[in-house]
């Protein structure tokens, strides 16, 4: 049955392609070198396409029976999934997830790596907040372990403060973050982001390999993230571009701003917990721990993170965090959210 379902997408895929000329490539149309790496994209899709139509058989055809999923709230079963997400589409009419197609679904071994922006309509109560009609948007990265055709494990990182600070559950204060880090502040309290350039663009210099790509991000997190020296980004390109927001574009920002963070939280440490690299890709997700200095509160977030490699160095950047919990390490969001 799960096979039948892949080779209805991949032939509904292939015929729109074929139909329209525009439509830009993505991560199915050849970037991957096996059979069984393009049936895990096609498999993340489907879980996609379930969780947008509610189609629960699907879900149980997709999922195996001891599927569990984690996020740094806890952990859910196959039937705890289902009720998560009818809970998301009681509060949020319209609700869909869509593949990040700029960033693309990634495949390495038995781990799939993607990232999903989230769209919809607050017409329901969510986190104690009654209907406001706003529209929200935010991400959700994702891991997810297959074997046997289903998806048998899953880690995902949410970004939930985008949606509590767009029905006015918590004051918007990401540009009190900006401020703290010496960065260029966003407007409303809400980071800008971009869809960043298009997986099918053209590219500058050779062919980059998963183990490369993988190389050119433990840089990245051995440099200014963990070293917290604003110099120490060598793993980024002069013109670097982050798509999320938090830092402008260019590798200078991104150094500075570390350097400041790493300060706040001296004895801070991000573990990653989960990598997957394919060709000039690499994903990440990451725990937080350690404390603020100055107010001797705990670092306690996870994030998501996705690198496009190029000429050797990190061109482009796109994450997902967990953001609620880091404002409230910094004492810019109270405890009860």
């Amino acid at each position: 049955m799960i096979r039948e379902a892949l080779h209805h997408i991949t032939h509904r895929t292939q015929k729109d392609r074929t139909m329209s000329t525009t439509t830009p490539l993505t991560s199915l149309d050849g970037f991957h070198a096996t059979p069984t790496a393009q049936r895990a994209d096609e498999l993340a899709r489907s879980f996609v396409a379930a969780v947008n139509a509610q189609d629960h058989t699907a879900f149980d055809t997709l999922l195996s029976r001891t599927f569990l999923s984690y996020d740094i709230g806890g952990v859910r079963s196959r039937t705890a999934m289902k009720k998560y997400y009818a809970g998301l589409h009681a509060s949020f009419s319209g609700l869909r997830f869509e593949v990040h197609e700029n960033v693309g679904v990634l495949v390495e071994n038995d781990l799939i790596a993607l990232r999903t922006i989230v769209t919809g309509t607050h017409t329901g109560d969510y986190a104690g907040v009654p209907a406001t009609g706003k529209a929200i948007q935010t991400s959700v990265s994702h891991v997810f372990r297959f074997r046997d055709d289903r998806l048998v494990e899953h880690w995902q990182v949410m970004d939930t403060y985008r949606i509590l600070a767009g029905i006015g559950r918590v004051p918007g204060v990401a540009a009190q973050f900006q401020q703290l880090l010496g960065v260029p502040q966003s407007p409303d309290g809400v980071f800008v982001e971009k869809p960043g350039t298009a997986f099918d663009a053209p590219r500058s210099g050779r062919t980059v390999t998963g183990d490369e790509s993988r190389a050119v991000g433990r840089r990245l997190y051995d440099g200014a993230i963990t070293t917290g020296v604003a110099e120490d980004v060598d793993a980024l390109a002069e013109e670097y571009i982050q798509n999320t927001g938090w830092t402008p574009d260019g590798r200078s920002y991104f150094g500075n701003a570390w350097a400041i963070g790493r300060g706040a939280m001296p004895d801070g440490l991000a573990v990653q917990t989960h990598v997957v690299a394919e060709n000039d890709r690499v994903a990440s997700i990451s725990l937080w721990d350690g404390t603020i200095a100055a107010a001797g509160t705990p670092v306690d977030f996870a994030s998501a993170d996705f690198l496009r490699i190029e000429d050797g160095v990190a061109a482009e950047h796109w994450d997902t965090v967990d953001y609620v919990r880091l404002y409230q390490s910094f004492g810019l969001l109270p405890e009860d959210v």
